[in-house]
C-alpha cells in the first residue's frame, strides 16, 4: 500500500504536472527541428501529467477501456508491471481506412 501523500508535496505534484502540460504542448513547436526532440519531449510529459494527476488518470483509464488494444500498447510503453513482452501492435489500417473513409464514392457528380 503506497504511503499517503503529505500536504508539502500538493505543490511539487502541480509543478510536475504544469511542467508534463508545458512539455506535450512543446512537443509540437519543437517537431519540425531535425533530429528526434517532439517524439521525446511528448512521452516524457504525458508520463510527468499520468503520473501526478488524477484527473488524467481517469481519462487515460476510460480510453483504454474503450480501445483495449491501444490500451495495451500504452501499457507496455509505460513499463507496467503487467505486460513481461510487447503486445501485437494495434490494427491501425483498419482504423485509418475508416477515418479517412469517403461516404460520396457512390453518388453520382453533378
Amino acid at each position: 500500500m503506497p504511503a499517503p501523500k503529505q500536504p508539502g508535496n500538493r505543490s511539487l505534484q502541480w509543478a510536475l504536472i504544469i511542467l508534463g502540460w508545458f512539455l506535450m504542448i512543446l512537443a509540437p513547436l519543437i517537431g519540425w527541428l531535425p533530429g528526434p526532440g517532439g517524439l521525446v519531449l511528448f512521452p516524457i510529459g504525458l508520463a510527468l501529467v499520468l503520473k501526478n494527476s488524477l484527473w488524467a488518470k481517469r481519462q487515460y483509464a476510460r480510453h483504454s477501456k474503450r480501445h483495449p488494444e491501444y490500451g495495451e500498447w500504452a501499457n507496455w510503453a509505460m513499463r507496467r508491471k503487467r505486460f513481461k513482452t510487447r503486445p501485437p501492435l494495434p490494427p491501425l489500417k483498419r482504423d485509418l481506412l475508416r477515418l479517412f473513409r469517403r461516404d460520396d464514392r457512390r453518388q453520382k457528380l453533378p
